[in-house]
């Protein structure tokens, strides 16, 4: 059995299309949206629009993390397909993910290709997270829709950085992979907690790939620029760095950070985002 988790957090907009892009639930396929303390109805309309689905409503925004290890947790599938409520499978998608993963014992996690609604490509796979990768990955960025980017690149990014990592946005991942690389880290609230999980699936021995049959469209950056994202990613990209990276990438990672900060204009959010590098 295949066991579709979805996160919701004010996830009204975009959760209808992402429902009916599922195939029909069945003998073999479950539907578990676990939503974060929604306001704007994402639950009921979750419960309206996929009867079958089972809705965890948690009470509390308790971060994308911890809410998939919660739907993990309740689901019944040997599969997990994680899949953000801002995304849509293509037709045939999740049968490829699904026939590929089934092929290859040693896979963990298998991903799709990620499209914008528009039909532009998006990144599904980043290079390895550190000075080196983050630095190559802001070159890459503003060429994101080339093919060449994501044909040639990875590759040679591989070479440089190591294997990278998949976005969680939409994957297919093995119940025995995920629960032996202990699920997500839920002190990752939000951003790099996907990071973090691939690099434990492939410490745990399993592997990771795109499936470039399968495809998928995602909308993307529904949060961006604001004081909450400053402070979520930033709070987890040194979290991450202290939990992975050798220490002086750490440090370098503060001092650059800092030298940032204190060039912000918005004093509040400077003060805030100072004080976490005093946190670590």
């Amino acid at each position: 059995m295949i066991s579709v988790l979805i996160v919701s957090h004010q996830s009204r907009r975009h959760l209808e299309r992402c429902l009916r892009s599922l195939p029909p639930v069945g003998d073999g396929l479950e539907v578990i949206v676990a939503d974060n303390a929604s306001s704007d109805g994402s639950a009921e309309l979750a419960r309206r629009v996929l009867p079958a689905a089972t809705v965890l409503e948690l009470g509390e925004n308790a971060g994308f993390g911890a809410a998939n290890n919660r739907a993990a947790a309740a689901a019944r599938g040997d599969r997990l397909l994680l899949l953000n409520p801002d995304a849509e499978l293509e037709p045939g998608c999740l049968e490829r993910l699904a026939a590929a993963l089934d092929a290859d014992p040693r896979l963990g996690l298998v991903a799709p290709q990620l499209r914008y609604p528009d039909g532009r490509r998006q990144f599904v796979w980043a290079p390895e997270t550190g000075v080196l990768g983050e630095a190559l990955q802001m070159v890459r960025n503003p060429f994101e829709d080339r093919a060449w980017n994501h044909r040639l690149v990875p590759p040679l990014l591989r070479l440089l950085t190591g294997p990278g990592w998949f976005t969680a946005a939409c994957v297919l991942l093995r119940r025995s992979a995920f629960d032996a690389a202990g699920g997500f880290d839920e002190s990752f609230f939000l951003y790099f907690e996907d990071v973090d999980l691939c690099r434990r699936l492939r410490r745990a021995g399993w592997r990771l790939r795109l499936v470039p049959e399968a495809r998928a469209r995602h909308v993307k950056g529904a949060i961006s620029g604001g004081t909450a994202y400053q402070l979520g990613y930033r709070r987890s990209q040194l979290r991450y760095y202290r939990k992975h990276r050798p220490a002086w990438e750490y440090r370098l990672l503060r001092f650059k950070l800092r030298h940032k900060f204190r060039r912000l204009p918005d004093p509040d959010l400077r003060a805030r985002l100072l004080a976490l590098l005093e946190d670590g």
